[in-house]
């Protein structure tokens, strides 16, 4: 089986396809309001708090499902885990594309009907227009929301229920790279501020990508920890 190679391709093949999906909803739904005259901010930025959760998803799955399948198929450990960096190193920057794409859409279609495309949030860019910025700004969250699942998804697969206290550590290594790019990390299941975490970190597009970078190592090099001698489970036991 080749990989990352492949593994890769499907990943960006169905990630495209959601993308698409995502671009029609987005259009729906910001056509209704704006025709009841209140869309007055940038409906991709709203939606694009959604493709992290499949990034970290993706991150999970990477563990959890396709580790057992590559070593089953000659794959070592070693070989899986650094073709597994690789993925995750090439993937984000994709998804980070996408999102891209998708500001560049909506400026076309604020454009042709008049209307501002105002940001509601606080991000490492100011316009949508700043293209380099509003992709280093998504490349960082990225990296950092798939190696967090990656790290997860391997804790939970070696030691089953023992994988909750993995989760601290991700929520950490998220935390620490949206506080770079904005006012931090929004749990949805909280109101108010005890929904949102955040530490008082510069923002600029250098120091978010150092510190992505190092995001970015601290969890492979954690999820190498874990997986290095992991046995394979029979995934229905």
């Amino acid at each position: 089986m080749r990989f990352p190679s492949r593994l890769l391709a499907a990943n960006m093949a169905f990630a495209l396809l959601l993308w698409a999906a995502l671009v029609v909803l987005v259009a729906v739904v910001g056509a209704v309001i704006a025709i009841n005259g209140s869309l007055t901010e940038s409906a991709w930025e709203k939606a694009a708090q959604v493709p992290r959760w499949y990034a970290l998803f993706v991150g999970v799955a990477l563990v959890r499902e396709y580790l057992p399948m590559y070593i089953a198929h000659g794959q070592t450990r070693r070989q899986f885990g650094a073709q597994g960096a690789v993925t995750v190193a090439l993937f984000a920057p994709f998804l980070a594309l996408l999102l891209v794409l998708g500001y560049l859409l909506e400026t076309g279609i604020y454009a042709l009907a008049g209307l501002e495309q105002a940001l509601g949030q606080v991000h490492l860019f100011t316009d949508p227009g700043q293209l380099p910025v509003v992709f280093t700004e998504y490349l960082v969250e990225f990296l950092a929301w798939i190696v967090a699942g990656a790290f997860m998804g391997a804790g939970f697969y070696r030691w089953r229920e023992g994988g909750v206290f993995t989760i601290p550590v991700g929520v950490g290594l998220v935390l620490l790279a949206e506080s770079t790019v904005g006012p931090g990390l929004r749990l949805p299941f909280l109101l108010g501020r005890l929904g949102r975490l955040g530490l008082d970190l510069p923002k600029s597009p250098a120091v978010a990508l150092a510190i992505g970078l190092a995001v970015l190592l601290a969890g492979l090099a954690l999820t190498w920890s874990i997986i290095r001698d992991v046995p394979l489970r029979n995934r229905w036991s």
